[in-house]
């Protein structure tokens, strides 16, 4: 059996699992009909089905266990990453292409690409084997180049932009953007963490990637048009978002976080559909940068 074989297998296991709990008899229907539908043989025996739950909790980070009371496999609460969603959906992009053995005319990628990708597979390396790394960096903001050695740490995705994570030379943590890096390379020396961070507690409270120390963590009131808040409601702005009010004309939501530039941007993306009601600060921001569009302002 190939190794593609088995990811397709693994992909199906684990959408059976996202759409409800499965027994034995309700996964075997399920292989051999997408099996038929992808010409690949999908069935297996049940010693190759606990294979496979292991190294799909190993490749997705998906938890999938047997409830002895219900007789149903599971994905697991709590102890499964949802990020790795973007594995699966890669994967399906990929048996597509292999089908179609070139990209099909009626799929329509997106022609703005992120520099900066070719470095994630080096990083991730980097990252895994605790080596140093050496970076030449465009800081944007100041139109120069520096060079700098790094702690790898993670890599962070947000608005189809990638961001690494890494202590400097002085053990200062900091966000790095890949598209800034124009030279990378992985050193012989190795680093050891004093500690493990914890990334999903460190962004928890903002919107994007930059945190300011000190910065407090605000409840922030938006109130959206009917048709905008569709959107908002099928992809939330932050995990914190709670809805408020949703009377079919207007849809207010709340969300507990730090006001940051990024935050900022994204409410001013959304033009006239929406209004902050909360805080009265964020709400004199974003007036002053709508005043500043109006006026032809630019901040230099």
């Amino acid at each position: 059996m190939s190794k593609l074989t088995s990811l397709i297998r693994q992909t199906e296991i684990i959408k059976l699992a996202k759409r409800k709990a499965f027994d034995w008899e309700t996964l075997d229907k399920h292989l051999a009909r997408k099996g038929e539908e992808l010409g690949h043989e999908l069935c297996i025996s049940k010693r190759t089905f606990n294979r496979d739950l292991s190294e799909i909790a190993s490749l997705f980070g998906i938890d999938i266990s047997f409830d002895f009371k219900t007789a149903l496999y599971s994905i697991v609460p709590g102890d499964s990453s949802e990020e790795n969603t973007h594995l699966l959906e890669a994967f399906d992009m990929l048996q597509v292409f292999g089908q179609q053995r070139k990209v099909p005319s009626y799929l329509l990628f997106e022609q703005r690409k992120a520099r900066g990708t070719e470095h994630l597979t080096p990083i991730l390396a980097a990252i895994q084997q605790q080596q140093l790394i050496a970076i030449h960096y465009e800081k944007y903001w100041m139109g120069q180049f520096q060079d700098r050695t790094l702690q790898p740490l993670a890599l962070k995705e947000f608005k189809r932009r990638w961001y690494l994570l890494a202590l400097d030379e002085g053990k200062v943590f900091k966000v790095f953007g890949l598209d800034r890096i124009r030279n990378l390379d992985i050193l012989q020396e190795r680093f050891q963490t004093l500690q493990n961070m914890d990334f999903e507690r460190y962004f928890q409270d903002v919107f994007g990637i930059i945190n300011t120390p000190g910065n407090p963590v605000e409840d922030v009131i938006l109130t959206f048009t009917e048709f905008k808040g569709r959107y908002i409601k099928s992809l939330p702005l932050h995990p914190s978002q709670e809805i408020l009010v949703d009377d079919g004309k207007l849809l207010t939501i709340g969300l507990r976080v730090k006001i940051e530039y990024e935050l900022v941007a994204e409410i001013l993306s959304h033009g006239d559909e929406v209004r902050v009601d909360a805080p009265e600060r964020l709400k004199e921001m974003v007036k002053k940068k709508v005043e500043n569009v109006i006026k032809g302002i630019l901040l230099t």
